[in-house]
């Protein structure tokens, strides 16, 4: 008979397992910091997206204005690693973390902190456009959006699960940058600042169906018109 183990066993567990891996990889020593003297920023690059109406609208918004206070206060500097859980920790009911809308096992089902998916979908979306190194990026087990319903592309989300599925961003650039936010009415916008001006990279995201799956390949394609392939998601309907 299988045995049953608790979920908050698995959960420790694996947040040992990638302490560990920081801790003999390097990484965690190159992890970003707040409070740092404030620079000033000559580039900025935005994606943004509306909120989808319904029930959990207000909770989404909220989530998500607890977590931007967070993620505001950093300053990356050139070879710095941006992680979404490192810096928000475990969004509970006790930090103010509301129920929302969230997919388990390609399934809309509720969870507290409900609507993070969505904004670490707008950095990732705004990371790629910099040309920033992204160290860990998980896409959703399912497109489950009306296309008229996905703020940005499908390829460009990015799920994240405390302990389990983390988004990480290195700053490769050779100058600081900050990430900051709008949050009005029902819509957010994702804004990097940079020290330096620069062309963004043009995004581009080609999906190919196949017997009840897609599959999307992103490019990135520079000022020069070159194009290279930065990965690939796959979805079930």
């Amino acid at each position: 008979m299988k045995k049953y183990i608790p979920q908050v066993v698995k959960l420790n567990y694996r947040l040992s397992s990638r302490y560990l891996k920081d801790l003999t990889s390097g990484v965690s020593g190159k992890f970003a910091k707040g409070d740092r003297e404030a620079l000033h920023y000559n580039g900025m690059i935005e994606t943004s997206e509306d909120i989808t109406s319904g029930e959990y609208a207000e909770n989404t918004l909220q989530n998500i204005r607890l977590a931007v206070k967070e993620i505001s206060k950093l300053q990356l500097l050139p070879g710095e690693v941006f992680s979404f859980w490192k810096v928000l920790g475990n969004p509970t009911k006790g930090k103010g973390y509301k129920t929302g809308r969230t997919i388990v096992e390609g399934e809309l089902v509720e969870g507290v902190g409900g609507g993070l998916c969505q904004l670490a979908g707008l950095m990732y979306y705004a990371a790629l456009k910099a040309g920033l190194e992204i160290m860990e990026r998980h896409a959703h087990s399912a497109s489950i959006f009306r296309a008229s319903e996905n703020g940005i592309p499908l390829g460009a989300d990015a799920a994240v699960v405390y302990g389990y599925k983390d988004l990480r961003i290195k700053n490769s650039r050779g100058f600081p940058i900050k990430f900051t936010f709008i949050v009005k009415d029902s819509r957010v916008a994702c804004r990097i600042f940079l020290e330096d001006n620069i062309t963004p990279y043009s995004a581009k995201f080609e999906l190919r169906e196949n017997e009840g799956t897609k599959t999307v390949t992103t490019y990135l394609i520079d000022e020069n018109g070159e194009k290279k392939i930065v990965g690939e998601s796959r979805y079930s309907d």
